[in-house]
Order: structure tokens, then C-alpha cells, then sequence
């Protein structure tokens, strides 16, 4: 079945203007060009709404299928089950829109696809699909397989990495959002004082914050990570747990929050009681590498170069780093993207740039009895002409502790 009637599109649940996704494929398509590629098979929902502006919901179940074949030249072309047809028009700008009645085992829209990739690539040529790092298929490996045979000669490539250095630079519309949820975390974050004592569980404070955050008009927090323990906390990554908080405790809460499928990410500290001198001190410190992380990005620099920058201010103060291989990473659609600030990633900073700024430490906690912790501080900002704009409020240099 073939649509190609692309007026049902329905503005007010359109992600972005028309103009938006005709910039995006402009720049994809010079990248494509310079890589010799004559269409790009798009399978991921992040990639998927990327291009085509569709989204929805049903992306959770991995039943069915969305595909997107993306010429050098030409329109593209939609591949999706019947079911979402509807939908595909009210939020797609694309109007050759094919489609079978998913799900279908035996052939789950595969020679669909393949015809499409005949049309745009020929009978020989190369094709690019997401295989590259931080990509993920959005089909069954084996249905890909499967599809890679049937249109051989044509020769399938990596594009993944085409399409995160497309996304790495935002446009004006895509930090606005990026800016709007930071703004609204950052109010959030403001009120968990009032709702942090003791003997209530991680799992507690972090359901009030969660709410807090979706009262305040974020969309969701899919990601929120509240980790405690005395005298400091021994990682950013686990929890949060039914564990009760008592005097002495630190508590951080990591957060990547969405407004209109765009993230925010960021954490915030504190502690209840009176904290030591080692922790207050420790915790000025890092928040100062924060600042020369912060002060140290500019367009034209590498990402790396930021890393060193942090990695040189730990070792001025004699801080230990914390073992986590970056310190700062790209966000966006994704609460994670392309490129890491790590001292092997040569990527060229540019305007429009959305990073985190996330040094850590690790000590030994005078607190509880020698223990090592962590502590990691971490900030959003855009990259201006001329630097960078913070996009997270910024915290204080001084712990949050509730007495």
C-alpha cells in the first residue's frame, strides 16, 4: 500500500516547522555525498523522528517496525505499518508513505524496504544504515540481515556516525527546548529541601522531586538516579533505593529530564546535618574545576581540550578524578550524544554545541571510616560564538545541607 498525500499533516502536532527538517537533510546530504553514499536506511526512533518528525508512544513496544530511506536526491520514503498511518500523516512532513499490516513475520515490511533502497541506490551503489557507536537498530539483526542480502551488490555501510555529527550542532528551536526543561529542573531541584529529612528513603525523595519536576512542566524524568550514604556517596549510577537517609548522609540526584523530546541532564548535591570540613572543601573545590571546565569551551577548541582543562584543575587542587573515563558528554534528543569530553575525542567544538559539563572526584570519606566515594558536579551549556551559555542554573559553591 502506497500513500503519497502528505496534506493530512496536521501543524499543532508537528514538532517543528517544514523549514527545520529541510536544513537537517540538507546537512545529511552533504555528509552522504562526501561519503559516496547514495541513501541512508533510518531505523531508530531517535533517527526516525530526526528526519521524518514523527513521533509517538508506540515506539516502547519493538512490534512493529518504522523504516526511512533517505536519497542523496529525491523525496524520501516511509516505510510503516498500517496502523500508524494515521499518526505518520498528522506528524510526518514525508508524503510517500508505503505500508503493510504489521506484524507480519515473514516479512515484516522487509521487501518493502528493499524496493525502496532499489529505487534510490540502484542495483549496485552503497547504502548507509546506524551500525557505528551510540547507534541502535531499530529491526530485528535478523530481519536486517535478511535485508542486506536481498539488495545485494548494493553495499551497506555505517551511517550512524553521519547522522550524531549532523545532531551534535542544534538548531535555535532544539536548544530553546533544551534551555525551557534545564530551567524547569533547576526550579525542581530548588524545592527538594523542602521535602529531604530524615528517615525518609531515597526512593521518597526522589518520587516527590520527580513530581515536582512534571508539575513545574516537564514532560518526564525516564532518567533519575538518587544515590546516599554517610559521609559521601559510592557512585552515580545505581538507585534510587529504599535505603532511609540519616544525619551525615550525602545524597546526589542525577537527572535527564524531557520537555517535547528533548533532555536536559544534570545533578545536584546534599547533605543532611552538618557536613565536615573535608566535604565542604571538597566540594568548593570541585565546584571551581566546574568553572574552568565551564570557561574553557569555545568554538574551535576540541573536546579534549576541555577534559584537560578539568583534569588540570583536579591536579592543581590535588583532587583525585573519579574512574568514569569522561567527564562531560553531548546531550539532545538523547540524554547521552556525541561527542564525550574525553581526552581521545578530537571533536571539534561549534556553535550550537549542547555539552555537559561533569567533572568528579574520588576520596577517602574521614567520615566513614575511610571509605572511598565520589563526587561528580555537572552543568548544561550551549556553545556560543564567543563561549558558552549555561542552560542549568548554576549551583552554588556551597553544599546544600538540611539541618
Amino acid at each position: 500500500m502506497v500513500s503519497r498525500d502528505g496534506s493530512h499533516r496536521d501543524e499543532a502536532l508537528a514538532e517543528f516547522a517544514r523549514d527545520e527538517y529541510g536544513a537537517r537533510i540538507d546537512r545529511i546530504r552533504r555528509l552522504m555525498a562526501e561519503n559516496d553514499l547514495g541513501a541512508i536506511l533510518v531505523t531508530s526512533e531517535v533517527n526516525f523522528r530526526y528526519i521524518t518528525g514523527y513521533q509517538s508512544q508506540t515506539w516502547i513496544s519493538p512490534t512493529r517496525p518504522r523504516y526511512c530511506v533517505l536519497p542523496l536526491k529525491g523525496d524520501p520514503i516511509v516505510v510503516s505499518p498500517v496502523t500508524f498511518l494515521v499518526g505518520m500523516r498528522q506528524t510526518s512532513w514525508i508524503s510517500d508513505i508505503r505500508s503493510w499490516p504489521a506484524p507480519r513475520p515473514e516479512d515484516d515490511g522487509v521487501s518493502l524496504v528493499r524496493d525502496a533502497v532499489w529505487e534510490c541506490v540502484g542495483r549496485g551503489g552503497r547504502l548507509g544504515a546506524e551500525l557505528g557507536p551510540e547507534t541502535r537498530l531499530g529491526m530485528p539483526v535478523a530481519d536486517f540481515l535478511r535485508l542486506r542480502d536481498a539488495i545485494a551488490p548494493v553495499e551497506v555501510v555505517d551511517a550512524g556516525t553521519i547522522m550524531t555529527r549532523v545532531r551534535m550542532v542544534k538548531s535555535e528551536a532544539e536548544v530553546g527546548r533544551i534551555r525551557r526543561v534545564a530551567r524547569i529542573v533547576s526550579k525542581s531541584f530548588d524545592a527538594v529541601p523542602g521535602f529531604l529529612s530524615k528517615g525518609r528513603s531515597e526512593k521518597d525523595v526522589c518520587r516527590d522531586l520527580q513530581i515536582e519536576i512534571l508539575r513545574n512542566g516537564a514532560d518526564r524524568s525516564p532518567y533519575l538516579v538518587g544515590v546516599s550514604d554517610r559521609g559521601g556517596y559510592p557512585n552515580i549510577n545505581v538507585g534510587p533505593s529504599d535505603r532511609l537517609l540519616d544525619d551525615g548522609d550525602m545524597l546526589v540526584i542525577d537527572t535527564g529530564s524531557t520537555l517535547d523530546g528533548y533532555f536536559c541532564d544534570f545533578d545536584r548535591e546534599f547533605f543532611l546535618g552538618r557536613p565536615s570540613d573535608q566535604i565542604r572543601q571538597l566540594h568548593e573545590k570541585l565546584w571551581k574545576v566546574t568553572e574552568t571546565g565551564i570557561a574553557s569551551i569555545r568554538p574551535g577548541r576540541r573536546v579534549c581540550d576541555v577534559w584537560a582543562a578539568m583534569a588540570a584543575a583536579l591536579d592543581e587542587m590535588s583532587l583525585g578524578a573519579a574512574d568514569v573515563g569522561r567527564m562531560g558528554h553531548g546531550i539532545g534528543m538523547v540524554v547521552t550524544e556525541p561527542p564525550s569530553v574525553h581526552p581521545a575525542d578530537t571533536t571539534i567544538i561549534q556553535t550550537g554545541m549542547v555539552l555537559t559539563v561533569e567533572p568528579g572526584l574520588s576520596f577517602m570519606s574521614e567520615t566513614a571510616n575511610g571509605a572511598r566515594k565520589v563526587m561528580v558536579h555537572e552543568e548544561n551549556v550551549v556553545v556560543t560564538p564567543d563561549g558558552c551559555e549555561l542552560l542549568s542554573v548554576r549551583a552554588s559553591p556551597d553544599l546544600t545541607t538540611v539541618l
